[in-house]
């Protein structure tokens, strides 16, 4: 799976209703991250703010993140 496929995921995920988004350690009030790639490989970037976060959650790599993603919808 390549970079863009990541960052698309990441970006359904974050407009997605009935899942917890991707937030600022530095301040939750803050907008949601946001994906993009840097030297140091895909990150989450706040927008609001420099806090940028390395660690991207394994869910974003499973093959079955889109059905997943569906079934926590369905909850709501």
């Amino acid at each position: 799976m390549n970079h863009e496929e990541i960052k698309q995921r990441i970006r359904d995920y974050q407009q997605a209703d009935g899942v917890q988004p991707l937030t600022c350690a530095n301040n939750n009030k803050h907008e949601k991250l946001y994906p993009k790639v840097l030297e140091e490989g895909l990150v989450l970037l706040c927008p609001n703010c420099n806090y940028t976060q390395t660690y991207i959650p394994d869910l974003f790599f499973e093959s079955r993140f889109y059905e997943w993603l569906r079934g926590m919808k369905s909850l709501i």
